[in-house]
């Protein structure tokens, strides 16, 4: 009762100080909150509130009311506080400011809870949002807060304005004092909440950041989407909705931009269901040579990466950033690979970064709600929701990992295992009577892939391939290994067991295949780098593919 009370009172006073809203209807209801409802339909360029600039509350105000030059962007913050919590008047050379904007201010939440910001839940609340987007950036956001704070005190000590602000905490118990940080804390809050930016009124006004307050515009809530228009003009905010959007009866929204649930859950206190600005961020950390070496590939990497780490934005609009698959192939990038970017960079990278985003997920899916039953519900429901809304921007990343995967086989057309087996029927056969098996799925299964590997290409080395073979690549590629290797005794070691265990019984099993030609160790270790350089595994189905070298753009 006290806020439909405060509401008519700040709806009355609006409007003997000339504001205008004949066509919004305001109401509460303790679900929604405060809403306005269309109450005609409007006709284009029709204005749907007007507010003189008489109830603004402005950076101008701060600055006189603490007696500095120039506008300060923390100052109108603390303005705010003292009209909300000093027992005293605020005056600007005799004027009240506490009883013009009287109505305003006791309409306003009474304190940071009540708001319902993030910020000001408790540490059990916060720690909620772990493994989310939000929580670095809370944690951030709190040290900035009070270190802002810290230096308005700084500022106003400076100029000699502490007469006017100290830092004491409380005026006595359960009372907060306008110039404690838990006062500044709550001004923050309302800021976040209600302010639009100073430039609309001030075009000379350079700092983003400046902000002022408009009664009335200030309780509609917001939509992502909404065609809005903000103007000032005539000393007064004009605010216009599109007669497309809305019809009589329906919700009247604002629209503060597009943003993600990560912004609106900091700085408005809720989320939306199906988000389409939703965004999340991947980091990925690697050492800063590997950042230097990328940028002098010519990758385009995200502002602010470092070592501390590279955060790329995944959106529904783009699930899978350019920037991130290729510097996902560069992290991949063989010796043989110097200067260009293949295509099995490009699928290795997808892959490994199908795994990372797979990771992701899992976390998501092992934080259950119920382990956390005594925790406020409408906190609860929030956090779920947002989430929700994260763990399924990376399962449409990894989606389009597994999509992006299949179109670049269906474009190029790698030669699969299984078919370059096939055109050699002689040493096909031969699997069988080695393993047991020539079906490529059964070799997978049994752990013997490499063991294969090692082996066909060693084979296609040692016979005579047509200029048209689909397998003339693999010989080429272990011609061109063969004159650039540097064999090493850890290499020696590393093949010394394998190549044991197959020779020489093989050559003694089946000579016609395996006594022909060169089956050395060091014949072995050679294939073991082509494999590197040509065999990409798919990991949506095992398929083992056999890459020619393809540079792509």
């Amino acid at each position: 009762m006290m806020l439909k009370s405060n509401l008519e009172n700040l709806l009355d006073w609006s409007k003997s100080h000339g504001a205008y809203f004949e066509n919004v209807e305001f109401a509460f209801d303790k679900d929604r909150g405060v809403y306005g409802i269309l109450k005609h339909e409007v006709n284009l360029d029709e204005p749907l509130i007007i507010v003189p600039e008489a109830l603004f509350i402005t950076p101008e105000m701060a600055t006189k009311v603490f007696g500095l030059d120039e506008p300060v962007e923390a100052l109108s913050l603390l303005l705010l506080a003292k009209l909300k919590f000093d027992r005293k008047e605020t005056l600007i050379n005799g004027y009240s400011l506490s009883k013009m904007f009287e109505p305003y201010i006791a309409f306003l939440p009474n304190s940071c809870s009540e708001i319902g910001l993030p910020l000001f839940w408790t540490d059990r609340e916060q720690e909620l949002l772990k493994g989310t987007d939000a929580y670095p950036r809370l944690e951030q956001k709190r040290k900035e807060l009070h270190k802002e704070w810290s230096s308005l005190m700084s500022l106003l000590d400076e100029h000699n304005k502490l007469d006017l602000v100290t830092k004491e905490t409380t005026q006595g118990k359960g009372i907060v004092s306008w110039k404690s940080f838990e006062a500044y804390a709550w001004a923050h809050s309302i800021y976040c909440t209600r302010a639009f930016p100073n430039f609309l009124r001030e075009q000379s006004e350079r700092n983003l950041n400046i902000g002022f307050l408009c009664p009335i515009v200030d309780l509609l809530n917001h939509k992502n989407g909404e065609k809005v228009t903000w103007t000032c003009a005539d000393n007064s905010f004009v605010f216009r909705a599109s007669p497309k959007c809305i019809r009589r009866g329906e919700e009247v929204y604002n629209n503060y931009g597009d943003k993600s649930n990560t912004e609106l859950l900091l700085n408005y206190g809720f989320v939306l269901d199906d988000n389409e600005s939703e965004t999340t961020a991947l980091t990925l950390k690697v050492e800063e040579k590997v950042i230097e070496a990328g940028i002098n590939f010519g990758l385009k990497l995200p502002l602010g990466a470092s070592a501390n780490g590279i955060s790329f934005n995944i959106s529904l609009a783009t699930p899978l950033p350019n920037e991130l698959l290729r510097f996902m192939g560069f992290l991949h990038q063989l010796k043989s690979e110097k200067n260009q970017y293949t295509l099995r960079m490009h699928l290795e990278g997808i892959s490994k970064l199908r795994d990372i985003l797979v990771s992701r997920i899992a976390t998501f899916k092992t934080w259950k709600a119920e382990e956390h039953a005594n925790t406020n519900k409408k906190v609860m429901e929030l956090v779920k929701r947002y989430r929700s809304s994260q763990k399924s921007l990376f399962q449409r990343a990894c989606q389009s990992c597994d999509s992006t995967e299949k179109s670049l086989i269906q474009k190029y057309k790698p030669l699969t295992l299984q078919r370059a087996l096939k055109s050699d029927s002689e040493f096909e056969k031969c699997l069988t009577l080695i393993f047991g098996t020539n079906k490529v799925n059964e070799i997978e299964k049994k752990g013997l892939s490499d063991q294969v590997l090692l082996l066909f290409i060693v084979r296609c080395k040692n016979r005579e391939l047509s200029r048209d073979s689909p397998l003339r690549f693999i010989r080429e590629t272990y011609e061109n290994v063969s004159t650039t290797i540097e064999i090493t005794r850890e290499d020696v070691v590393e093949y010394s067991d394998l190549y044991h265990s197959l020779f020489p019984y093989l050559s003694q099993k089946i000579p016609e295949v395996f006594a022909a030609g060169d089956y050395s160790a060091k014949s072995m270790i050679i294939a073991g780098t082509v494999v590197d350089r040509i065999v990409f595994k798919r990991n949506v189905n095992g398929e083992l593919y056999l890459l020619q070298k393809i540079i792509l753009d």
